[in-house]
């Protein structure tokens, strides 16, 4: 499994090759148990950013709201990401 810092790695090389993606995966978090971290990089100047995700019976919680599967986390972090970024504007 990744660490953050070689996922950080990867995303950064991938979106180097691929500069109109956005690009994220997925590693553990040693220091909590039962978290993971959702790593992120979006934008051609971006630098990775990581999200805590938590695992909690039956779905996975990112910023205190549920997501059944992984499916559904991957669209509620894309939509969550959009809602942020105009907010900060």
């Amino acid at each position: 499994m990744l660490s953050i810092i070689n996922a950080e790695r990867w995303l950064q090389t991938y979106h180097k090759a691929n500069p109109k993606k956005a690009v994220y995966g997925f590693c553990l978090d040693p220091k909590h148990p039962g978290y993971f971290w959702l790593v992120f990089v979006v934008g051609q100047e971006s630098r990775p950013n990581a999200w805590s995700v938590r695992v909690v019976p039956n779905a996975f919680e990112l910023m205190k709201s549920p997501y059944s599967d992984m499916k559904a986390l991957c669209n509620g972090f894309k939509i969550r990401y959009e809602a942020e970024t105009k907010r900060r504007r």
